[in-house]
């Protein structure tokens, strides 16, 4: 796969931002549509010279793709968003973004990774589940070149997950449990993620049209993963049980604020598993070493959220 041409949906994210620094370092040429340009700097400190070109990118005109789609070998979806906003709904950015990329990629014969989520249905009321699922659908019914990658909750030390529930351990008395923190997840780290990624690119034939879940090693609930947030800050577990009511109306009012902290959405997403037992052989498999050790990874950077005396 060495210098392609890789377009990359979603370049700044979390997760883009580990997948891109593996394909610099491969020495391919990076396409970056993006919405504001700064966001790309570190990235581009990684490759050499010309080696990202940056498009500035409007997720409301999505006509501007197929140019983009036509000049490269090889095009990557990583957009998600957590939240909507008045400018960026669900149904835009997990399936009418990836439903246009994914009919291009058709048009051209381009191969296309869509990052999908692990969990994602139609029997549920969370949008951000249906959203998900309906993008994969999609592909699923009208690419023949494709593949469809639904990782759990992925880690690493800018994840907005345990950073998120660290900082909350440190200023709040109690860490709130929702749906009594019996929700499961199987966190991977996000270096594993990348390089599961980047070998199944690697590979694009022997995984074509397949939908493959990405888990760590073990399954965890949510409870339990709040206890390791405790044990690693060195604080006595305090938990507060919020009734679903209760939790509702939180959401509701929380997703009023320009960031919120919590919706109503992710409440309901809370009701489901992001689990896939055994797909973890495969996965170990690709990367052809062990998965990380959530605890131990987890556990370095929490410590940033330990109160210095």
């Amino acid at each position: 796969m060495k210098n392609k041409n890789v377009l990359v949906f979603g370049s700044t994210g979390f997760i883009g931002r580990s997948i891109t620094k593996r394909l610099l370092q491969n020495g391919d040429k990076l396409i970056c549509p993006v919405r504001n340009a700064s966001r790309v700097k570190r990235n581009i400190l990684s490759g050499d010279i010309g080696q990202i070109e940056v498009i500035d990118f409007d997720i409301n005109n999505l006509d501007e793709i197929k140019n983009l789609i036509k000049k490269s070998d090889l095009v990557i979806n990583l957009v998600g968003i957590l939240y909507e906003k008045n400018s960026t709904s669900f149904e835009l950015a997990h399936y009418l973004l990836p439903k246009k990329i994914a009919t291009y990629c058709e048009a051209y014969n381009k191969p296309f990774l869509h990052i999908s989520s692990l969990g994602s249905t139609f029997q549920t009321k969370s949008n951000y589940l249906i959203s998900k699922k309906m993008g994969e659908e999609f592909i699923e019914n009208n690419n023949s070149n494709y593949i469809i990658i639904r990782p759990s909750t992925v880690y690493g030390e800018e994840d907005n997950f345990f950073n998120l529930f660290g900082k909350m351990a440190k200023i709040l008395p109690f860490l709130p449990l929702i749906k009594n923190g019996m929700t499961k997840f199987q966190p991977i780290y996000v270096n594993d993620l990348s390089l599961f990624i980047f070998n199944i690119l690697n590979k694009f034939d022997k995984y074509k049209n397949l939908n493959l879940a990405a888990v760590g090693n073990e399954i965890f609930t949510f409870k339990e993963i709040l206890s390791h947030i405790f044990l690693s800050l060195n604080k006595k577990e305090r938990f507060f049980y919020i009734p679903s009511f209760l939790a509702i109306i939180q959401g509701k009012i929380l997703e009023k604020l320009p960031k919120p902290l919590f919706t109503y959405d992710q409440y309901v997403t809370l009701s489901h598993d992001s689990i896939s037992e055994g797909s973890q052989k495969l996965v170990t498999e690709v990367l052809k070493q062990d998965l990380s050790d959530m605890k131990i990874i987890t556990s370095e950077y929490l410590k940033k959220f330990i109160d210095k005396v």
